[in-house]
């Protein structure tokens, strides 16, 4: 119970300071890392804002109280998207 009060708490502040930073440096970061497939485009920057505070205060909400946890799954994710990527190198050298 404890911990769920204290992601709930982590996950508000995170994205009330997201949305608060968003003409700032949050959204100048996200419109500049973001890939351009789910980069905010100007058409839909205001629903834009909310998706990316919400799932910035997801992530670090989670981050805070499981740690090791979070670090292992994108371990996981980076050796999985290596590998997918040595794959299709491969593969697109077979075929050129």
């Amino acid at each position: 119970m404890l911990a769920t009060l204290i992601w709930i708490v982590i996950f508000a502040l995170v994205t009330f300071f997201a949305l608060k930073t968003w003409d700032g440096a949050f959204g100048s970061a996200v419109k500049r890392y973001a890939p351009e497939v789910v980069a905010p485009d100007e058409d839909s920057e205001f629903i834009d804002r909310y998706v990316w505070s919400i799932a910035a205060g997801i992530l670090v909400a989670t981050l805070v109280l499981n740690p090791l946890s979070m670090i292992i799954t994108l371990v996981l994710v980076a050796v999985i998207a290596f590998v997918i990527g040595l794959l299709l190198r491969w593969a697109l050298s077979k075929v050129h």
